[in-house]
Parts: structure tokens; C-alpha cells; sequence
């Protein structure tokens, strides 16, 4: 039992400083800077029908 806790207890710890390293970053390189322009991103999507799309019953494909 205690052996394990020897091996476990490191490995943890470096999980826990790895993932705390990373969300440091991303809080420091902008990750979070403009958290609307995802959602407003779909409410604002062209769906107009293209011109490269081939029209409704055209099924040479």
C-alpha cells in the first residue's frame, strides 16, 4: 500500500501542475477574451443557397 502511494503521489501531483500550467496559459494568451463570438456565430451563418450547390432534383451525383 504504501509503495503505491509512492508512485501515485508524484504522478498526481504532476497531473495537477501540468493542468494548471495549461489553464495559465490560456488565460494569459487570450483563450478567453471574447467569449459571445461563438454563440452569435451560428445566429449569424449565411444560409442563402450558394451558387455551387446543384439545384433541387438535379441528381447527377
Amino acid at each position: 500500500m504504501t509503495g503505491s502511494l509512492f508512485l501515485l503521489l508524484p504522478i498526481g501531483l504532476a497531473f495537477v501542475a501540468l493542468i494548471g500550467g495549461m489553464f495559465w496559459w490560456a488565460i494569459f494568451s487570450g483563450q478567453f477574451d471574447d467569449t459571445q463570438k461563438g454563440g452569435e456565430s451560428i445566429l449569424m451563418d449565411d444560409d442563402s443557397p450558394g451558387t455551387s450547390e446543384s439545384p433541387p432534383g438535379d441528381e447527377r451525383s
